[in-house]
């Protein structure tokens, strides 16, 4: 029987709008989509560091000017990990995204690059996508795989696979999509917000929300979010249509998730068949809630 146990929760009310949360060496990274920095944390949620993105003077970056940064994944370039952080691209002042080179051998973060991802946005809408609205990103080899929101005017969900320095050759990086099946699941839509590949059992983990919106800009009244995912999931990237194995209903199985927008998630390593994840919510009052839990397939 699938289960996920809630181990711990919370709520960071100074970090606004939690979007995306990674894993690496020990470290969680956390980014929030009208966040002026990246929290790093331990294991324990608790801070170690900060990335400094913008200097804005207030803590939530007015919802007209910011980048909405809503997806985050680790990657290898330059020979090295680095944190990419995805603008949404719903809006011309989304389409760019940030590279941060990970620290090696006790050296600090160095400057974040950021870059237009205009290009990229044109192919994809140009690919048949109705409406841009990048949400979930999580690598797959030398691949990287991203999450197209859909809403109540567009309600299908994509997953966009392209390579993972697509944004160095935007115009002619690969790029093929995949329609999400989720017929059946749930009464009402559903629309994707994170992704975790783990790669050592080949499953695609998936976070999706129920909210009342009708296009990729505006929040909505918040329902439940779910966790799906997907089996032998390198065996199935050249489908055009995909269908979850699995899923739970969050709320259902812990009231601490009620109102609660999960918007990320990652793995910490742990031993099979229990995974120790941790998830980021929104709850668009500008606060952060942190879950640990252990989700058993």
């Amino acid at each position: 029987m699938q289960t996920i146990t809630v181990l711990r929760s919370l709520l960071l009310s100074d970090f606004p709008s939690g979007s995306a949360i990674n894993y690496h060496k020990g470290k969680l990274y956390l980014v929030g989509d009208d966040a002026n920095r990246v929290l790093v944390l331990d294991g324990n949620y608790r801070q170690t560091d900060t990335i400094q993105l913008f200097d804005h003077p207030e803590k939530r970056i007015p919802k007209a000017v910011k980048p909405d940064y809503e997806a985050a994944a680790i990657i290898e370039a330059g020979g090295q990990s680095q944190l990419l952080i995805i603008g949404s691209a719903s809006r011309k002042e989304r389409e760019i995204s940030v590279l941060i080179p990970l620290p090696v051998s006790g050296s600090g973060f160095q400057e974040p690059k950021a870059f237009s991802t205009a290009a990229f946005t044109a192919r994809m809408l140009h690919a048949g996508i109705p409406e841009i609205n990048i949400e979930g990103a999580t690598a797959i080899g030398d691949r990287l795989l991203l999450a197209n929101r859909g809403n109540h005017t567009h309600t299908q969900n994509y997953l966009l696979i392209t390579a993972q320095d697509y944004w160095a050759r935007q115009q002619h990086a690969p790029l093929h999509i995949i329609s999400l099946d989720l017929a059946g699941i749930a009464d009402g839509f559903m629309g994707v917000s994170g992704l975790c590949y783990i790669a050592a059992k080949d499953l695609l983990l998936i976070t999706l929300t129920m909210e009342a919106t009708t296009n990729a800009y505006d929040d909505g009244v918040i329902g439940d979010s779910y966790i799906m995912w997907v089996s032998d999931f390198s065996g199935r990237l050249s489908m055009p249509s995909l269908k979850p194995d699995g899923w739970i209903n969050l709320p259902q199985a812990d009231d601490r998730f009620k109102g609660q927008k999960i918007e990320g998630l990652c793995m910490e390593p742990s031993a099979w068949p229990e995974l120790l994840l941790h998830l980021a919510a929104d709850n668009d009052q500008g606060q952060t809630y942190l879950f640990s839990c252990l989700l058993h397939l």
